[in-house]
């Protein structure tokens, strides 16, 4: 007996050692594509909104709205979207519990403010209850206003797109609201875990709803369990499992910390719809280490599938690159990560009229066009580089 509850517990703290590594594994990933994006060393990945599952839900709602695709949304968000609510329709809301990267950073708050503080704060019912439902007008919100003016209207607010451009000029003139958020979410998440999860975050609330729906949760058996409240402790979404037959509530992030916190074998587990009876007379639990490595891989899997069928994007082409595939220029491909001086060359247009015309030194003309674009005093968008150029070339201004 004490040769199994010895193995139980040392299986308990590798699950959780493994969920961890799993988590800041994918936070490096996307942190460094990120980095590469605002400075490229030969690979230049797509920039945030690119890599975005809930750019592709913005992305979905204005093109049924009004027909046009947002400019800075690849195919690849809408590859994220539809791996995301997979995931959630399997495995609940363990996109949040076990890959956000955002999630993360939040969880790793929470994890230095226990060793600051030595204690667990919680937010009073009567206020905690009410805000959880803040999301869900954020989700609206954000979603009407997408297709009602046909932008990323969440980019400037988006605490993780200010994350992505902490190193960059465009930190506090594009995403100083994003920051803010940033930074409310991380010390809010210092005193009380998940902050932005569990008050602000659109995808959250979209992905609680359809984890409704979701084949695996967590069941308790009160046959077993010593209510010692050791789960409750680990939930980060301060949810009272040590009271509950079954874990329902959209606000489980299906990290199964709780399950991994249990010191109990059999007094919680992670079950299916139905209960299957073992040989020896038991149900047939889904192990936590099983259920986080199946939906990492689920994920990795049709991310895999859908780069190998060319739908995923990891390289954005500079305007070079598009003009030499194409065979033609397309002023619709200048990025912000473009230069001045490869538009002017690709375009054929003379590197006096962009300077004066934007008001560029010689050393900015050489400079990507997001870096001056960004400026308090520049005063425009890269849509302006691309109706400038155009109008320069005597094309057809673009819509």
């Amino acid at each position: 007996m004490a040769n199994s509850t010895r193995s139980y517990s040392v299986s308990r703290r590798r699950n959780r050692r493994l969920r961890l590594v799993v988590l800041v594994s994918i936070l490096a990933v996307v942190t460094a594509l990120g980095i590469l994006h605002q400075f490229p060393l030969g690979l230049r990945p797509p920039g945030v909104d690119a890599l975005c599952p809930f750019g592709g839900i913005e992305a979905f709602f204005t093109l049924v709205a009004s027909g046009n695709l947002m400019e800075r949304v690849a195919v690849s968000s809408f590859v994220l979207l539809g791996a995301t609510v997979v995931v959630a329709l399997v495995f609940r809301r363990s996109f949040c519990g076990t890959i956000c990267p955002l999630g993360t950073l939040q969880e790793l708050a929470a994890r230095l403010g226990r060793k600051l503080f030595r204690r667990r704060f919680t937010v009073p019912r009567v206020v905690d209850r009410p805000a959880r439902y803040l999301k869900y007008l954020v989700l609206v919100a954000l979603i009407a206003l997408s297709a009602l003016f046909g932008e990323l209207i969440v980019r400037p607010y988006d605490p993780w797109a200010a994350y992505q451009h902490l190193i960059t000029a465009e930190l506090i003139s594009g995403f100083l609201v994003g920051l803010i958020v940033l930074s409310v979410s991380l010390v809010g998440s210092l005193l009380y875990d998940r902050f932005f999860c569990k008050y602000l975050c659109p995808m959250g609330a979209l992905l609680g709803l359809i984890g409704k729906i979701g084949w695996f949760r967590v069941r308790r058996e009160p046959v077993v369990c010593t209510s010692c409240g050791a789960c409750d402790r680990a939930c980060p979404a301060n949810l009272p499992v040590s009271t509950s037959s079954e874990i329902r509530s959209a606000e489980c992030i299906a990290c199964n910390q709780c399950v991994m916190a249990c010191p109990v074998k059999g007094a919680l587990e992670v079950v299916g719809p139905v209960r299957v009876q073992t040989a020896g007379g038991g149900r047939r639990a889904i192990r936590s280490r099983t259920y986080l490595l199946a939906t990492a891989g689920v994920f990795a899997a049709l991310i895999l599938g859908t780069s190998l069928a060319g739908w995923f994007q990891w390289k954005v082409p500079t305007i070079t690159e598009a003009s030499e595939r194409s065979g033609s220029f397309d002023a619709g491909d200048i990025k912000g990560s473009d230069t001045f001086a490869a538009v002017a060359e690709a375009a054929g247009v003379s590197k006096e009229a962009l300077i004066e015309r934007f008001a560029i030194t010689d050393e900015e003309f050489g400079g990507p066009i997001k870096n001056v674009a960004h400026r308090s005093e520049a005063g425009f968008e890269v849509q302006e580089v691309r109706d400038f150029v155009s109008e320069l070339r005597g094309d057809k201004k673009l819509e």
